[in-house]
């Protein structure tokens, strides 16, 4: 991933990523912490199996194959929305969507479904979010804009509450 390639909003989400990780203190999580596999998208599947890419390789190499935009997100979304604290609100009328309201506490507890740092934690989500964001801007209709930014932004709220949880919450002993 390099910031710049699909513009402001990423490169913000990015920003508070890298944040997260270093308070994390760039730890590469335990073996048996992952995220949940059920319902991502199948680029995810072939991302991980490639042992998540390779430097050695151009940049559009890494970048897994997606055949549609709105296949892919609505993939997206599903996963996205098993991965979801049970606090979270879905939005009336998007079942995969969800409301962004004040934080319910600065508890970490609270935040347990996504605070798993290194690779096999919240670094797939931001991963799939730029390749989304790379092919929609080459081969994305309007809607597939409109929920690839709508996924930026909620991805991003919910990174800076993890991130305000870790620094307000006292380091486990």
């Amino acid at each position: 991933m390099r910031a710049g390639v699909v513009g402001g909003s990423f490169n913000s989400l990015l920003a508070v990523f890298s944040n997260l990780e270093q308070a994390y203190t760039w730890d590469k999580g335990k073996k048996n912490q992952e995220l949940g596999k059920l319902n991502h998208p199948p680029a995810v599947s072939n991302w991980i199996g490639r042992a998540r890419g390779s430097r050695a390789r151009p940049e559009s190499d890494s970048i897994p194959k997606i055949a549609s935009l709105t296949v892919y997100g609505r993939d997206w979304w599903n996963w996205w929305a098993r991965l979801q604290p049970s606090w979270r609100v879905r939005a009336l009328g998007r079942p995969d969507r969800f409301v962004r309201e004040a934080y319910p506490s600065l508890k970490r507890e609270n935040w347990d479904p996504l605070r798993i740092p290194g690779q096999n934690g919240v670094l797939s989500v931001v991963a799939a979010l730029y390749w989304w964001g790379v092919k929609n801007k080459t081969m994305g209709e309007h809607e597939d804009k409109e929920s690839w930014a709508e996924a930026v932004t909620d991805v991003k709220w919910m990174l800076k509450g993890i991130l305000a949880a870790e620094q307000a919450a006292p380091a486990p002993s």
